[in-house]
């Protein structure tokens, strides 16, 4: 098969996977959920997640700030971006950039219970990037936007 054949076979299959994948696409955190506000974009195989409490105080001069003021915007804050793969109800992500630096360790990952129904995702954090079962963790509502 000519390499220009096998390309083509390649990129028709590549989408086919990602339309059938339930997680492709654009969640947004119901609103429902009082302060805060979070994006999670899926493709076939990549991700990107972005969380925030909606609370935060506006600094108006951030070369002003205080170390606390600093804090109190950062930390808030869950961004992280890389690939990621399904394992029946699991989705374990392999972050590529983070804000936090133990999140891009080179082999960390962390494990998600999830449900797609209809246009709404549940998620909950089963596994961090240290390896540790999170027994409480919350679970959040998305809805599709995209």
């Amino acid at each position: 098969m000519p390499t220009v054949s096998r390309i083509m076979v390649a990129a028709v299959c590549s989408c086919a996977l990602a339309a059938d994948s339930p997680l492709v696409g654009a969640w947004q955190l119901d609103p429902g959920q009082a302060g805060q506000a979070a994006l999670y974009l899926f493709t076939a195989g990549r991700y990107s997640m972005v969380w925030a409490a909606t609370g935060r105080q506006d600094i108006p001069d951030m070369s002003k700030a205080t170390a606390d003021e600093l804090r109190a915007i950062w930390g808030p804050l869950l961004a992280n971006a890389g690939t990621y793969e399904v394992t029946n109800d699991l989705i374990t992500i392999h972050p590529i950039v983070a804000k936090s630096p133990i999140v891009m360790k080179p082999g960390a990952n962390e494990v998600y219970r999830f449900l797609v129904e209809g246009k709404t995702l549940t998620l909950r954090q089963v596994r961090n990037a240290r390896g540790i079962t999170v027994e409480s963790a919350p679970t959040f509502k998305f809805v599709r936007v995209e």
